[in-house]
């Protein structure tokens, strides 16, 4: 029976207080990387899809305005021409592009709402330009015309909708000129 008590193959209380804080600290570390690279991997979507839409909108528009006829002032507001705060920022496009078969020219207006800008043509149901995960936190126009062209620089800052990855934004500057004046 002495035999017993004195057997030393199992683990000291020392040996299992090691063991525990060796596998906690590893467990931290582990989550902690975890942690990370979702983060970052969350940061990297949100990125490419605030970059994407903003890529998108900017080429829609600017292609818009290049085939435009003129652009229509009464109902566009610029900030350095007539720029009316109350009616927000629009810009009103007039085009042969798509002209029902009794009209000689159609209307397509660019404008945000809500934080989405939206593109509305004539007769139809206004079109969400960016996707429900971002923002339009900043949309200017700016007008410009000499003697052979009318132009438009549109400033635009579009960010993630997430809080959590609300460092992730692009802003974008692009001036582009109505080729049919």
């Amino acid at each position: 029976m002495l035999k017993c008590l004195n057997n030393k193959s199992g683990f000291t209380l020392i040996e299992m207080i090691i063991y525990v804080a060796l596998v906690g600290i590893i467990s931290a570390v582990l989550f902690s990387v975890t942690f990370f690279v979702i983060r970052t991997n969350n940061k990297i979507i949100a990125l490419s899809k605030v970059s994407s839409n903003a890529h998108s909108v900017m080429e829609r528009m600017t292609y818009e305005m290049a085939n435009s006829k003129y652009i229509y002032l009464p109902t566009s507001n610029f900030v350095n021409y007539n720029y009316d705060l109350s009616k927000g920022n629009q810009l009103s496009l007039a085009t042969e592009i798509g002209v029902s078969s009794n009209e000689n020219i159609a209307f397509i207006d660019f404008y945000v709402e809500n934080d989405t800008l939206f593109l509305k043509e004539d007769g139809l149901d206004p079109i969400a330009l960016t996707s429900s995960g971002v923002l339009v936190s900043k949309m200017e126009f700016s007008y410009y015309k000499n003697d052979l062209r009318e132009s438009v620089t549109i400033d635009m800052t579009i960010h993630a909708k997430n809080s959590a990855i609300s460092d992730s934004k692009t802003h974008l500057v692009n001036t582009a000129a109505l080729r049919s004046f």
